[in-house]
């Protein structure tokens, strides 16, 4: 008989660590980076100059582009800003196993801007071409972090050449970016039917890169979203029941092997507080929004309950600011944990951010996290906005971060590899308060780009400063 559906509740306090315990078990370490949203109009008219280059040069393109600033608080990654962040995805994730790429890849409003910038109708030939080289081009920046070791990218719902919401299944998108996508996991890991599934609609299995056993699901939730519509072609909603299909097909194989299974997909389950909270609706049941529609939140939560005792760990992003999600029984018993991670794109007035996750290499289950944030973005806008900021402080000290913007603390495990003990759904939320951490030495330069990476402009020059960021 089928459990009935735990429920999703998001818990409203802020995101802390469990105290280092002594190592019992070799750990392993991943990056976790999402919502990247990389803007490549940005200086005015290059977006010309990138449609006519092949995605393999337009590192070379930005690199020889005059100094600029860092995009700042409302607006999304431009090439600074991204080479800034894969400097220190690469500086932190030195010794880490592999990376998670959580999605949107693409800047908001893409496929207008770039109709706008190319001079071309929406849903012309040159801009379906150019969000493909652009999604190829942050891909394969993310990669260069890593260089040599898996990186597994998901998609979000800006992923896509026709709009936002409406990925089109068996569509040249899909084709177009399957081959980068595949090469990054390792074709070695990818499951046999990679092919199918990725074609299908963006979703795909890949064997862990460490975990004997173990299976990370990369789903495309965005065909589950409530927003989803089949704007340019294809039947979406058979593409969507077809993936839900598969996952119950894939949990049920992985638990009859005796193996475990990492979930990645870019839209937390329960509810969307940002448009439940602008809701127009009279009632107060009616301005509830789900982020997934019923038929599919209802099946895809049933399945994570089902199979919680294989779901080792359960990524997304979306949302932009690090959160987590809990999925309780019928009992009030937490099951299963989603872990949301923050964005690089401060568009909605964040830091930029990724995360660091220290894991069991033996089971699989995470074991800490570090969140790593640009402390400094203000200063490297033409006019600094906020006081300055620097990377050198007293391990006691942490650089100010302006109010409300990232709120989550690391541990030293995340960062070097050593053990505490297993983050489960029942720990995470009972999580003590972080201390506070000393700072980070700057990065160095990663090997994105052929020569030295465009610095930000500032009054002072100032350098940008990734580090664990303090409560």
């Amino acid at each position: 008989m089928r459990a009935k559906p735990a429920t999703p509740i998001l818990v409203a306090i802020a995101l802390a660590f469990m105290s280092c315990g002594a190592a019992a078990e070799p750990s392993g370490r991943f990056a976790l980076v999402s919502d990247v949203h990389f803007d490549p109009f940005d200086p005015e008219g290059i977006a010309t100059v990138l449609a006519t280059t092949d995605a393999r040069d337009w590192a070379e393109r930005f690199a020889a582009l005059p100094p600029a600033p860092a995009a700042q608080y409302g607006k999304d990654t431009n090439h600074v800003l991204l080479f800034s962040a894969v400097e220190a995805i690469a500086a932190h994730a030195a010794d880490a196993d592999f990376a998670i790429v959580g999605g949107d890849l693409l800047a908001h409003d893409f496929e207008e801007d770039a109709a706008k910038a190319l001079g071309v109708p929406v849903g012309s030939a040159a801009q379906l071409d150019f969000a493909e080289r652009t999604t190829i081009f942050v891909a394969d920046a993310l990669g260069t972090a890593l260089p040599g070791k898996p990186v597994i990218v998901a998609l979000g719902n800006n992923d896509s050449d026709c709009g936002d919401y409406e990925i089109v299944p068996g569509g040249g998108y899909l084709a177009a970016t399957r081959e980068t996508v595949r090469r990054l996991a390792g074709s070695d890991l990818v499951a046999p039917d990679f092919d199918a599934t990725y074609a299908a609609g963006g979703y795909y299995a890949v064997r862990h890169p460490t975990v004997p056993g173990a299976l990370i699901v990369v789903l495309n939730d965005v065909l589950w979203s409530e927003r989803y519509q089949n704007a340019c072609g294809g039947d979406g909603l058979a593409a969507a029941r077809a993936e839900m299909e598969w996952l119950a097909a894939t949990l049920a194989a992985q638990k009859a092997a005796g193996g475990t299974v990492w979930l990645v997909h870019h839209i937390p389950w329960g509810i969307d507080g940002y448009a439940t909270t602008h809701s127009k609706a009279e009632t107060c049941p009616e301005r509830v929004v789900p982020f997934l529609k019923d038929e599919f939140s209802e099946a895809f939560i049933g399945l994570v309950g089902d199979y919680a005792g294989i779901v080792s760990a359960s990524f997304s992003g979306h949302m932009h600011f690090d959160d987590y999600r809990l999925l309780l029984d019928a009992a009030g018993t937490p099951v299963e944990a989603d872990k949301v991670v923050p964005a690089i794109s401060p568009i909605f007035g964040q830091n930029p951010g990724f995360q660091m996750f220290a894991y069991d290499a033996a089971t699989g289950m995470p074991r800490d996290f570090a969140t790593i944030g640009l402390a400094n973005l203000p200063d490297l806008s033409p006019r600094p906005t906020g006081a300055r900021t620097m990377c050198s402080r007293p391990p006691t000290a942490c650089p100010p971060i302006r109010p409300g913007r990232s709120r989550p603390c690391g541990t030293a495990s995340a960062r070097a590899g050593g053990s505490t003990t297993p983050i489960s759904a029942a720990t995470m939320s009972a999580m003590a308060p972080s201390p506070r951490r000393a700072s980070r030495p700057m990065p160095a330069p990663s090997p994105f780009s052929t020569g030295p990476p465009t610095p930000p402009v500032t009054a002072a020059n100032r350098p940008p400063c990734w580090r664990d960021i303090c409560m």
